[in-house]
């Protein structure tokens, strides 16, 4: 029997000019993203060599332990719903990280 979940934790992973902005903001951030995304769970990641160095990396975590104790994988996310969490990223610094650090 395949046990399927949802994916509920993202990590992100801010662009490398961005990342000391992000790591003064980081309680900040991860609560605006939990409260526009209700239900899921974010950690802002330390910088690495990601994707775009000038883009938002989200990193959907994938496993999950089953009841039975044993590792699953999650159902991968919509594109769109990794998307809309990356747009979401970029309105958080549009809307000026040091106000969320002060």
């Amino acid at each position: 029997m395949t046990t399927e979940r949802e994916v509920l934790e993202f990590i992100i992973v801010p662009p490398f000019e961005q990342r000391a902005a992000v790591a003064a903001a980081k309680e900040q951030f991860e609560n605006y993203l939990g409260n526009r995304f209700p239900g899921y769970r974010f950690k802002v990641g330390p910088f690495a060599p990601v994707g775009d160095e000038e883009e938002f990396a989200v990193l959907p975590v994938m496993n999950f332990h089953g009841d039975d104790g044993k590792s699953y994988m999650c159902t991968p996310p919509k594109r769109w719903f990794v998307q809309e969490i990356a747009e979401a990223c970029r309105d958080f610094e549009k809307q000026g990280m040091k106000h969320f650090a002060a």
